[in-house]
């Protein structure tokens, strides 16, 4: 799993990539802290190259979009795949973001 995070006076981009599990969650904790606190604009995760997400990586969707609701934003996904959108549409997420 990798993360890269590219902020503009617009926008937070933030490029995932790789398999969201457990193992990954945990290393991403630093970077989803500083998410957190960038929660202040608008977020655009770019799911293009993520093959799969665990619970634990839904767990972190859900952290950022409430810490963005909080600041009064807004968390879009965008480039999911069909293996992605399933596991988003079980697990009712899809209506919890918006998704491009």
């Amino acid at each position: 799993m990798e993360i890269k995070v590219q902020e503009n006076p617009e926008n937070v981009t933030v490029v995932m990539s790789g398999s969201f599990d457990t193992l990954a969650s945990e290393q991403a904790e630093p970077t989803v802290k500083e998410l957190e606190g960038m929660a202040s604009k608008p977020m655009i995760i770019d799911c293009n190259a993520l093959e799969y997400i665990a619970s634990s990586g839904l767990r972190v969707l859900l952290r950022l979009r409430k810490a963005s609701a909080a600041q009064g934003q807004q968390v879009t996904l965008s480039g999911v795949n069909e293996n992605i959108m399933e596991i988003l549409k079980v697990t009712h997420f899809d209506r919890m973001f918006i998704i491009k």
